[in-house]
């Protein structure tokens, strides 16, 4: 079974970063999407159903704090992963602040390649196995209401046989009696 794409969109000022990004993680062969900044990385998210987010913290306008926060004020991508990479020494507040506003890993600069790849993977996977189990979930529920109304409707049917079998007793004995 082969598996459709998802959406990654990778948010950098600097456009030779968006393009080692992109030559990193082609061979995932997942849909690489690339925006300039925080604004335009919204819209995209907006537009497209987005599965994570790998983001430049320091980026002028909104940074990627700000973007992570946003992002995570809409319901729509509460469960959408944030990787931030970052060319600056985080502190540990800094890590703690990206980690409040939603980001599920760090990565510095300069980019291991291979650490990039396994991460963005392990999180497509998971994306992937999260969707399945809401599939699944969902499948579940329709039966489990489908089984529910056939229950209720054969409840209703044996209610009618027995109040049936009752009257029936019961005029039986009333005839029995008068005999």
């Amino acid at each position: 079974m082969t598996e459709d794409p998802i959406n990654i969109l990778l948010v950098d000022d600097q456009p030779a970063k968006l393009l080692s990004y992109e030559a990193t993680l082609q061979s995932l062969g997942e849909n690489l999407i690339k925006a300039g900044s925080a604004t335009e990385a919204l819209e995209h998210l907006l537009k497209e159903d987005i599965a994570i987010v790998l983001s430049d913290v320091c980026m002028p306008e909104l940074d990627g704090f700000e973007l992570a926060r946003m992002i995570r004020n809409h319901p729509r991508f509460q469960h959408t992963a944030i990787i931030f990479v970052s060319a600056v020494a985080l502190t540990d507040p800094d890590r703690i602040k990206g980690y409040s506003y939603g980001a599920v890993d760090y990565l510095p600069v300069p980019i291991v390649p291979e650490l990039l790849l396994a991460k963005v993977r392990v999180f497509a996977d998971l994306f992937r196995k999260t969707r399945q189990l809401e599939s699944l979930n969902a499948e579940l529920e329709r039966r489990v209401e489908e089984r529910t109304a056939e229950l209720t409707r054969a409840n209703a049917e044996l209610e009618r046989r027995v109040e049936a079998g009752a009257s029936d007793y019961l005029a039986k004995s009333v005839n029995t009696d008068s005999s």
